[in-house]
């Protein structure tokens, strides 16, 4: 007897397969938020958190936090988000001038669903990073990049939370990385105080973006927000980074959404090269050339893709 499934048969269980999975998460938005340059003992590593009280008090709680969370790769500024965004241990200069060599996470989504680029935004903080907007792939590039939103005060962060802001209640991203940078440029210059001041602010405006994405119809209790550093400083010196020393690697990570376990912390190793697979998890779609594995405990409700 035959036995052979019509073509248009299998379409149709493709299709179902592929709702199926979308189905087996809420998570319908992500928004990537980059502490420039802080370093882990300014942050997590500090058992007073006296500089992060509104992430420590009102945002752990809600999610994972992840304490052995590490940047391998190159920990200078370009390179680290791109790693970011491409689960991949790239190498890009660090002017802006070169794009991240392999597929963004805008790119797999618009090419996995067909989705604008409205869909997909860059909100900045530092002009150069507007190279994350798509990579040089030759499968990918421009044709499914992102939209990108600066401002001349690229380290002011009020500035930046209110490009954040308006991207995120106007146009309602799948996928938003949003880039504070005035901690980075503080610590270059050795201003220590200011520094410590600006990952204060920056702690008040990760909590004010956690409330724009609340508070609105669409992205309430359907977005996961991370929060993390593209790369820490120096262990013994905060004027500079881009080594492989512990100050460098040692990264924050907490993720918080409806996918996510609420209160606990995971001391499991993870990569920053592990964001992008995990957030193509969430969503649904794949990272082909990513060399990271999506982290477990930020996703309750595992599924094949």
């Amino acid at each position: 007897m035959n036995t052979r499934i019509p073509r248009a048969a299998k379409i149709l269980l493709v299709s179902i397969a592929i709702s199926v999975c979308l189905e087996a998460q809420q998570t319908r938005y992500v928004v990537l938020v980059v502490l420039d340059g802080v370093r882990y003992t300014e942050t997590f590593g500090d058992s007073t958190h006296s500089n992060i009280p509104v992430i420590w008090n009102q945002l752990r709680p809600q999610g994972t936090l992840y304490t052995s969370f590490r940047n391998d790769g190159v920990t200078w500024t370009n390179s680290s988000h791109a790693s970011i965004l491409s689960g991949t241990r790239d190498s890009v200069r660090n002017n802006g001038t070169q794009r991240p060599h392999s597929p963004t996470l805008f790119e797999y989504f618009r090419k996995h669903t067909g989705g604008k680029a409205e869909q997909c935004w860059v909100a900045l903080g530092k002009t150069k990073l507007q190279m994350l907007s798509y990579s040089n792939h030759p499968n990918y590039g421009a044709a499914y990049g992102a939209k990108v939103k600066t401002s001349r005060a690229e380290y002011d962060d009020i500035t930046t939370f209110g490009n954040a802001r308006s991207v995120l209640s106007r146009h309602h991203p799948a996928i938003t990385i949003v880039n504070l940078a005035a901690t980075d440029e503080l610590a270059h210059n050795n201003r220590w105080e200011e520094y410590i001041s600006a990952i204060k602010r920056a702690d008040l405006l990760m909590g004010l973006i956690w409330n724009v994405i609340q508070s609105d119809s669409l992205l309430h209790d359907r977005t996961t927000m991370f929060v993390m550093n593209d790369h820490g400083r120096h262990t013994k010196d905060i004027t500079a980074h881009g080594d492989q020393c512990e100050g460098c690697q040692h990264i924050m990570l907490l993720v918080l959404g409806p996918d996510t376990q609420k209160g606990v912390i995971d001391s499991t190793l993870c990569r920053q090269i592990d964001i992008a697979p995990t957030v193509g998890r969430l969503l649904g779609f794949p990272t082909s050339f990513s060399a990271g594995t999506a982290i477990k405990s930020a996703i309750l409700k595992q599924h094949k893709q």
